[in-house]
């Protein structure tokens, strides 16, 4: 009972830790994975007495994943996990057969912010399993069949983020569920205690939270040149010409749509036929997520601009990039707010 409750206490802290904030972009995921998995001796209870059973040090296991992240570090996903574990000894008989579990676990995690592309991670999950046990023991003394009991586990690990929607994950994981109690060759029905220690790793592609469509804005925003102003009947000040242009990107994402990329190509063409020498493009993002991911996401996006001006023709070395983060936002928003219009880069062009 104490492990059970070790492994529920972790699901009720990933729950209850979801005030804070942290890095995991909303939406949904897959994570399909492999477990190296170190089955626990067990105790059978049989009409006859109770038993020690010692199985294989090591097995393969192999789990699957779909889940949905919150996007205040809470995430929470349904679990399909197989393994299975073959007897070695029962008392000092050598004995045969193997048990094998199909469970279906509802699980929740927190996510913990580092500002990082490391993130570690609590989690639990409770569920049903779907156990079957074959020759489980010595001749004229076997488990043989298949029961449902709850199964439960506790899991501590990190996250490593590839890019915007890959990332790769290693964790401990302990598994465990009520005896299951089947037929007895001996007689009757039997019972034995199921645990086992896992070695996770796997991967995690997210696709990013839905959103609703909204209408663009207009591809080109251009500010007019100053009026000219005469210092003196024999002197005329102009202020320097600049131009703007606005790329818009998807929510959390720096990969250009083909709107951003026409938009792109206009300001490319006005660079050739006007001769401007001095091109800065900035990044921003809107306020959902920390000030650290939106700073290193809008130099994404800042990035993902010069790299497609520079495939155009225009030099690399006549582009500056820089980003601002959730800085400077074109529709001021409160915290938290995801607004399609701050999701952008700025393009100034001048002479």
């Amino acid at each position: 009972m104490k492990k059970i409750f070790v492994s529920l206490a972790a699901l009720a802290i990933a729950v209850a830790a979801g005030q804070a904030r942290a890095e995991v972009a909303p939406g949904w995921y897959v994570a399909p994975g492999v477990a190296l998995t170190f089955g626990e001796n067990s105790t059978i209870h049989a009409p006859t007495g109770k038993t020690e059973a010692r199985t294989e040090n090591t097995n393969v296991g192999f789990l699957g994943a779909v889940g949905y992240a919150v996007g205040n570090g809470l995430r929470f996903e349904i679990e399909y996990l197989h393994d299975q574990h073959n007897l070695t000894e029962v008392g000092n008989t050598a004995a045969f057969g193997h048990i094998s579990n199909n469970a279906l676990l509802f699980n929740a995690y927190y996510d913990f912010k580092t500002g990082t592309i490391f993130t570690p991670y609590i989690g639990g999950g409770i569920g049903p399993d779907f156990v079957h046990l074959e020759n489980y023991g010595v001749p004229g003394a076997q488990l043989n069949g298949d029961a449902t009991v709850a199964a439960y586990q506790g899991i501590a690990g990190v996250s490593a983020q590839l890019d915007d929607n890959w990332s790769v994950t290693a964790d401990y994981r302990y598994f465990g569920s009520f005896d299951p109690k089947v037929s007895y060759t001996g007689g009757g029905q039997a019972r034995m205690s199921n645990a086992s220690h896992n070695m996770v790793v796997g991967v995690r592609y997210s696709f990013g939270e839905e959103k609703a469509v909204q209408p663009l804005p207009p591809p080109l925003r251009e500010v007019q040149a100053p009026a000219v102003k005469a210092a003196v009947p024999a002197q005329v000040a102009v202020a320097p010409v600049e131009e703007n242009f606005t790329v818009f990107f998807d929510f959390d994402k720096s990969i250009l749509t083909p709107e951003a990329k026409k938009v792109i190509a206009a300001a490319v063409a006005k660079i050739k036929s006007n001769g401007f020498a001095r091109i800065v493009v900035t990044g921003h993002t809107d306020t959902v997520g920390t000030a650290e991911y939106n700073q290193k996401l809008s130099i994404r996006r800042a990035n993902a601009v010069k790299a497609e001006l520079t495939r155009l023709g225009i030099g690399a070395s006549s582009i500056t990039a820089q980003g601002v983060g959730e800085n400077d936002l074109l529709v001021p928003t409160t915290e938290g707010i995801r607004e399609a219009q701050n999701r952008r880069a700025e393009i100034v062009l001048g002479k």
